[in-house]
């Protein structure tokens, strides 16, 4: 029986295809990462660099280049350097309201909420009490937590933020992290994102933002190795409701 010499090639290039594209990408220790969790793989061993090699050079290849491998590779770099945060903080002059500009889509926060904020006040032992804020239907959803330093000794503004559920029952405690990226000189404008990358907020003193100003803040998180295509506008009224405008619904509920 002859074989077509162009039909295995063609069936040797496929399977080259599919096993560049498709090999997951493990964690040192073998088991499969999770999507979009990169940065959190703890050592990018040898296995993982070869496998964003093999499909980023042959990407590259068959689009006339190396321009896809050097993005792959540059992105890979971004999301495991470090985050940088901010330094001195100044607490009491953070404190207060702050609208939510956009936002990760979360689980912990109505999905078609508006006039979304949040409020900071500052207690004499250096914890800071949260209520978050936003309207769904006309209806107000609200949470109350703390707020604490993870590191008091450390100048670096990487708070945890505690919360109680369910709303009619809060007595299971759920904390997360929230870490200042940047923050304006005036304090009229911040990006706060956690470890993981997982979440991120852009914050403002004020409902609106000036488009160049909001492209700013995007550079910032992009900096930091965010991903900001998966970001989502807050939708915000010109005047903002208050508090005691709306019933409240109890059903609901959010964390930040």
């Amino acid at each position: 029986m002859k074989l077509n010499f162009k039909k295995m090639m063609y069936v040797k290039v496929l399977i080259m295809v599919i096993a560049i594209w498709f090999v997951p990408m493990t964690y040192s220790n073998g088991a499969e990462a999770p999507a979009g969790d990169v940065a959190e793989a703890p050592v990018a061993n040898a296995f993982n660099n070869d496998w964003y090699d093999a499909r980023a050079t042959f990407y590259g290849d068959i689009h006339g280049g190396d321009t896809q491998k050097k993005k792959v590779e540059e992105k890979m770099t971004t999301q495991k350097k470090e985050m940088e945060v901010v330094k001195d903080l100044d607490l009491e002059r953070y404190m207060g309201r702050w609208y939510e500009i956009a936002s990760f889509p979360s689980i912990f926060q109505p999905k078609n909420g508006v006039d979304t904020r949040a409020t900071y006040t500052l207690n004499p032992d250096g914890t800071v009490d949260v209520l978050n804020e936003t309207w769904n239907g006309g209806k107000r959803a609200f949470i109350q937590g703390s707020a604490y330093k993870t590191d008091p000794k450390r100048d670096e503004a990487k708070f945890k933020v505690k919360f109680y559920v369910p709303p009619f029952l809060p007595i299971i405690p759920v904390t997360g992290d929230y870490w200042v990226l940047y923050i304006d000189p005036e304090y009229q404008h911040a990006v706060i994102g956690q470890a993981s990358r997982s979440y991120l907020w852009i914050l403002s003193r004020t409902a609106h933002v000036e488009e160049e100003t909001y492209k700013q803040l995007l550079e910032k998180a992009v900096e930091e190795g965010y991903d900001v295509s998966k970001l989502h506008k807050t939708p915000q009224s010109d005047t903002p409701p208050e508090s005691n405008a709306a019933p409240d619904d109890t059903k609901d509920q959010m964390l930040k």
